[in-house]
């Protein structure tokens, strides 16, 4: 049995999908799902990282574990129960879902709570694999609405490039890690095959919808202002702007799409078929 935490997010949906696509049984942990649930082969469960119970039950017959929970101030603290819990239930492998230039000299606070949740594992001895990507292509689904109205996409990215990743593809490996021998003790830093500034990214996107799409550099300052007064979390609001903040330095142009190909045996995700892919979403929207 695999159990897969943050199941109902952009990865951790995928990963349920696929482990059940090949009849794989798995156990999803969500706040929000009922009690319990079947469905085929995959088992939802109630959950909660500062629920220890709650956790102990999920763990109850797993064997692996998918460790994935959203950026939040206490995500050492929620994971940290997870991998405390897995070694209670005699888990053999968790497949962490981490960041990019995860480290205890990383420049911004993100990767470096990556990399103690990490440490976290390792000195547990359950066997482990960590999955490191770039930003994903998907957030750029959150432009949809401005893209709609104005054409445009805003952001504090500058002019710097950064390689985004397909969730499809961090799924894949993610996939590959759990059910194929060999992942174990085994760090995978992965991103799209390009880096791509977001004026690249507004040109691809406007050519996929066949439609002008243009990208504003927006100011930190400003950016922080939109965020906040749309309700945003102050905590996540200062994550986004370090994260953005070392793309506008250059630090996200790294392109290691090559380890996705040695991991699943296929190449890479770009860009272009991202926003082929997803014309239909951005038309729901220009058409609602």
């Amino acid at each position: 049995m695999i159990l897969v935490t943050g199941s109902t997010g952009n990865v951790g949906r995928e990963v349920v999908q696929r482990l059940a696509g090949k009849n794989i049984p798995v156990r999803a942990l969500s706040r929000n799902q009922p009690e319990s649930r079947k469905n085929g082969t995959v088992e939802w469960v109630k959950g909660n990282f500062n629920d220890a119970d709650s956790l102990s039950r999920a763990m109850l017959g797993v064997d692996k574990v998918v460790l994935i929970s959203p950026a939040h101030p206490d995500m050492v603290e929620h994971q940290t129960a997870v991998i405390d819990a897995a070694k209670a239930a005699g888990v053999k492998h968790i497949v962490k879902l981490s960041g990019l230039g995860a480290g205890a000299d990383a420049p911004i606070q993100l990767p470096r709570l990556h990399y103690e949740i990490e440490l976290k594992i390792l000195a547990s001895g359950i066997a482990h694999t960590f999955v490191r990507p770039n930003l994903f292509m998907q957030v750029l689904l959150g432009s949809a609405g401005s893209i709609s109205t104005d054409g445009a996409i805003y952001a504090p990215a500058g002019d710097g490039a950064i390689s985004f990743t397909d969730v499809n593809d961090i799924a894949d490996v993610i996939v590959c890690a759990l059910t194929q021998p060999g992942h174990e003790e085994s760090i995978y830093e992965i991103t799209g095959p390009a880096a791509l500034t977001y004026e690249q990214v507004a040109e691809t996107i406007g050519k996929a919808l066949n439609k002008p799409v243009n990208y504003i550099a927006v100011s930190p300052e400003d950016a922080r202002d939109s965020m906040l007064s749309s309700g945003m979390d102050k905590w996540l609001v200062t994550a986004f702007l370090e994260l953005f903040s070392i793309y506008r330095a250059g630090y996200g142009a790294a392109a290691l799409s090559d380890t996705i190909k040695q991991v699943t045996g296929h190449t890479a995700n770009n860009f272009s078929a991202f926003a082929e892919s997803h014309k239909s979403f951005f038309n729901e929207l220009n058409e609602a």
